[in-house]
């Protein structure tokens, strides 16, 4: 994104505020797909679900746009996006569609380690 307009240093730092989120948001999903696949279930797997789900819901709620964007316009970018949280905007743009498809395997891995703990042995 770049950062011309009135504001350049205030989007910079929006971005690096959006990639702290982006890899607190990354860190978490990876960290639900591992719990799914050893069938831990604790409360840093709830922490984890939380932030997904919090994640999940603001930028569904906000017609699939982050809400940092507004701000980051308003702020003078001269693209209306704050995606490219200093990545390129082709595996930017992709985020969502990788990201959607890992919570569903890690939905799918937990629902399955619920069922086996339900067994009897």
């Amino acid at each position: 994104m770049s950062q011309g307009g009135r504001h350049p240093v205030a989007v910079a730092v929006i971005k690096a505020v959006h990639t702290g989120v982006f890899l607190v948001e990354l860190m978490s999903i990876g960290w639900l797909v591992a719990t799914g696949l050893t069938g831990r279930r604790d409360r840093s797997v709830a922490i984890a679900a939380g932030a997904v789900a919090i994640e999940a819901a603001v930028f569904v709620g906000n017609d699939r746009v982050c809400p940092l964007t507004p701000l980051t316009v308003k702020l003078g970018a001269t693209r209306g996006t704050v995606s490219d949280i200093f990545l390129p905007d082709a595996i930017a743009r992709a985020i969502p569609i990788w990201s959607g498809a890992l919570v569903g395997l890690a939905v799918l891995l937990h629902a399955r380690s619920a069922l086996h703990a339900r067994r009897p042995s």
